[in-house]
């Protein structure tokens, strides 16, 4: 199959899902945190914290991250998750206004915290398992 029809499934699937593992670390010590996410066309995940949190703290220190998006589906054969890797840094000013109102299209209760700040991850690889869609359970580099 085309990388093309790999890419439209997975971000098909993006729009199924709103949670992530987000992995950070620092100094050897990983951590992983449950965070709302939101994507646009080119992969970038946008998610909203507090800079106090460990993971927010890990990212200022060391900005590779990774991330797992999956789901029990409920049946045997359907596997179906996304993983990548990449730089997360916070929004820069600039590029706020852009990356919250898609934030808030998918959680307009965002506005309601302002104590929360706006980051980004840029993918540097992901890989995309679609057993029903590939015929596998294997997973597939899409970038």
């Amino acid at each position: 199959m085309e990388t093309t029809k790999f890419i439209k499934s997975a971000l098909k699937y993006l729009k199924t899902n709103r949670l992530m593992a987000l992995g950070t670390s620092f100094k050897d010590r990983p951590w992983s945190a449950t965070v709302f996410f939101a994507f646009d066309n080119d992969f970038n995940i946008l998610f909203f914290s507090r800079e106090d949190t460990r993971h927010c703290q890990n990212i200022k220190k060391n900005k590779y991250v990774s991330i797992a998006i999956n789901q029990d589906w409920g049946k045997p054969g359907l596997v179906k998750g996304l993983q990548m890797t990449g730089i997360a840094s916070k929004v820069p000013a600039k590029q706020q206004k852009k990356y919250f109102l898609i934030y808030s299209e998918r959680f307009p209760w965002a506005e309601e915290f302002p104590d929360h700040s706006l980051y980004i991850i840029k993918p540097a690889e992901i890989h995309y398992i679609d057993q029903e869609f590939f015929g596998h359970f294997y997973r597939v580099k899409i970038l």
